[in-house]
């Protein structure tokens, strides 16, 4: 059934046009779909935001997993929504990714720390005049996308997962966009259900790897990483190995996407 899955969703090629990123965002995606879940047992699940110059196929992958999850795409602005607009967003979201779009407005126009609830336990309460505050609860996983990385407090920071696919990254690829373009959305729905399905399979590999992965990745890059990093970056790491186990992903490309993890957490310990 593995090997059926990575054929219908066409594994190989998403693979040769977004490399070992790809794979990390795929992975991303997988638990996104239970975020609800793993906040619950786990306190937190992290924001992914890919960075890449126009072009580079930043909208081109996010269609692609959304079309592997039958998600209607939704993708807003900051700057052009105000709190209690994004509220509602977040509240009738359901298990949908939220993609944030900043399409280079100036980052002092973005109330970025409003966003620091989704992290973990994923509600916002928003007050209208002198009336009760209204919770709205976010059960979703929220997306950055951006040209650049954005400039926001360490805050923030901490609760992303950056993947730059910058086109002068040494390890870009390209193979043929018509094969994933060409995917029609009622062919991949056996991935779809499998992932929906998995949820208590994501679940319990989650608390079992989680601590093993931190203590790793603490003991590896010591004090310069702090806590919430080496989280998100273990948590990322079960993620991609269970990605890896549900479509008979090779041991070689598993270690490129977990170099790009490491990579994450090498570059918070280098100093400025």
């Amino acid at each position: 059934m593995q090997n059926d899955l990575k054929t219908i969703i066409r594994f190989n090629d998403f693979v040769a046009y977004f490399g070992p990123r790809g794979i990390v965002v795929m992975a991303w995606w997988l638990g996104a779909i239970h975020a609800a879940r793993i906040r619950k047992d786990q306190n937190s699940f992290p924001f992914l935001h890919i960075i890449g110059e126009a072009g580079v196929g930043k909208s081109f992958l996010l269609y692609y997993l959304q079309k592997l999850t039958g998600q209607t795409p939704y993708a807003y602005s900051l700057t052009r929504t105000t709190l209690a607009a994004r509220a509602r967003v977040v509240g009738r979201s359901g298990q949908q990714v939220i993609i944030c779009e900043h399409e280079g407005e100036s980052d002092e126009q973005v109330d970025w720390d409003s966003l620091k609830p989704l992290y973990s336990e994923g509600d916002l309460y928003v007050r209208s005049g002198n009336g009760p505050a209204e919770l709205h609860a976010f059960r979703g996983a929220l997306t950055i996308t951006a040209n650049q990385s954005v400039q926001c407090s360490d805050a923030v920071t901490s609760r992303m997962v950056i993947v730059n696919f910058s086109g002068d990254n040494p390890h870009a690829t390209r193979g043929r966009p018509e094969a994933l373009t060409d995917l029609n959305s009622e062919q991949v729905i056996p991935f779809g259900i499998k992932v929906a399905q998995s949820e208590d399979w994501i679940a319990s590999n989650l608390e079992t790897l989680l601590p093993r992965y931190q203590g790793q990745l603490l003991n590896k890059y010591g004090h310069g990483l702090s806590l919430r990093t080496a989280k998100n970056c273990a948590q990322m790491l079960a993620l991609i190995d269970l990605l890896c186990t549900l479509l008979s992903i090779s041991e070689g490309l598993r270690l490129e996407a977990v170099e790009v993890i490491h990579d994450i957490a090498f570059h918070e310990t280098i100093p400025y």
